[in-house]
């Protein structure tokens, strides 16, 4: 039998005397109230607290901290000053290191509870600074009587929080919005602006405006100043979904960022993924080449390889590499890319790693033998690629999750192939956020 939304009165019927034993894995506070699950935004293990429940189903129910009768050691007081409505940085409440050892819990949990696995090694997480730390976001943009909302969502709405500061962002970032805010301000057609994005990489500080409507000679000239006062790249993308840059502050439109380690730089555009973290995404890198441990002579399948973060590298331990992934664009960076540091040992490809790879797609690299292998995949994760090369797996797979449902669902799969979940380490890529990132390495059995 189907379960049953709570009536709106009963979801909001307070609960009291509540304790949360755990985490789900979206870090939300774990409990037991008569008998079935109830999940509590806010909570921290080891709390005695009352809930607002939200919804109410036959099986679970869920529900924010409305008091806290007992509060845990771990729990402090959230910096920012728009943390009770905006919706991004949801774990502010949560001590940094309570986060990071709350994160390995999640995917240790995880992974025993759905594959029934534990790794022989668990490694000290990757820990970023807790604050300053993003590189790029993206900010909404409403006009309502004239008045300007310029921010991020509420939590569990879409309305926007009109923000006036942002801890998380990287600090030649956090003047930025208000800057934006008086310039949007001054354009006549202001209401056309939908979206900004922020930027931040080696080649400086970058804008995108996204606006459903041409906006006049006048207000293009007023955003060019700004641009070239600022001394930072200023990009347009209208309905047609080009992107123009209207202004770069040097010779290149497009921006780029460096892993100095490996003497390393990767172009990129503003609709490209890149990590938000720069110092994370650094040691992940430098990361998966240890545990890795590639020989001169091996070669190294990339799958959902981008425009080439960790093919690039590879490329530097390994005698080829190559990579595969679903969009065109990233793959035409990717290339430009290995060309751009010199590396000739890298070929890509582009499939949908999602479906079925079959034909044109399959062609050049899925029968071919590989001696290592790396997966970085959308939440989604990537079960479908892992069953498809079930018979051509080589023996050393190193996995990086956005996503421990996925992670610990795609483990089980990779363990029934013969695959020993070797190492585990969780990495600090968006701290007070409930987001949960991390590294496995696989090996099959001999």
């Amino acid at each position: 039998m189907r379960s049953q939304k709570a009536s709106p009165g009963a979801r909001r019927r307070v609960v009291g005397e509540v304790l949360v034993h755990g985490l789900s894995h979206d870090g939300r506070g774990l409990a037991r109230v008569k008998g079935k699950t109830l999940f509590v935004e806010g909570g921290l293990p080891g709390e005695q607290v009352s809930v607002l429940l939200t919804e109410d189903r036959r099986r679970y129910a869920s529900g924010r901290v409305n008091t806290i009768e007992s509060a845990s050691s771990e729990r402090v007081e959230p910096p920012c000053r728009h943390f009770k409505t905006c919706g991004g940085c949801s774990l502010q409440y949560w001590s940094h290191e309570g986060q990071l050892q709350g994160k390995q819990s999640i995917v240790l949990d995880q992974l025993q509870r759905f594959s029934s696995l534990q790794p022989a090694e668990v490694s000290e997480p990757l820990v970023s600074h807790p604050y300053g730390y993003r590189y790029r976001c993206r900010l909404s943009i409403i006009w309502k009587k004239g008045r300007l909302s310029l921010g991020f969502r509420e939590k569990q709405s879409k309305n926007i929080v009109d923000i006036k500061e942002c801890p998380v962002l990287a600090e030649p970032l956090q003047p930025l919005p208000e800057k934006l805010r008086a310039l949007l301000s001054e354009l006549k057609q202001r209401e056309a602006v939908s979206h900004a994005e922020l930027f931040l990489a080696d080649s400086g500080r970058a804008i995108l405006l996204r606006h459903i409507r041409d906006l006049p000679p006048a207000d293009l000239n007023k955003l060019e100043v700004f641009a070239r006062e600022e001394q930072l790249h200023l990009y347009l993308k209208g309905d047609e979904q080009h992107v123009g840059c209207l202004y770069a502050p040097v010779d290149d439109p497009w921006m780029y960022y460096r892993i100095p380690e490996l003497d390393l730089k990767f172009q990129f555009r503003p609709a490209d993924f890149t990590q938000v973290n720069w110092s994370v995404n650094c040691a992940m890198v430098l990361q998966a080449l240890d545990w890795l441990d590639l020989k001169p002579e091996e070669k190294v399948l990339d799958l959902f390889c981008g425009l080439g973060n960790f093919s690039l590298a590879l490329a530097r331990k390994a005698a080829s590499v190559v990579g595969v992934e679903g969009s065109a664009g990233a793959v035409e960076r990717a290339s430009f890319n290995a060309d751009l540091n010199g590396l000739k040992n890298c070929r890509f490809y582009q499939a949908d790693l999602a479906a079925l790879v079959g034909g044109k797609q399959a062609e050049g690299w899925l029968t071919e033998n590989y001696d290592a292998m790396l997966l970085d995949p959308p939440r989604t994760g990537a079960i479908e690629i892992i069953e498809q090369m079930a018979d051509y797996l080589p023996d050393r797979l190193l996995y990086v999750s956005c996503n421990p449902a996925t992670l610990a669902r795609d483990a089980g799969a990779l363990a029934k192939l013969g695959f020993s979940l070797e190492r585990l380490g969780v990495m600090d890529m968006f701290p007070q956020t409930g987001h949960v990132e991390s590294m496995a390495l696989f090996k099959k059995h001999t």
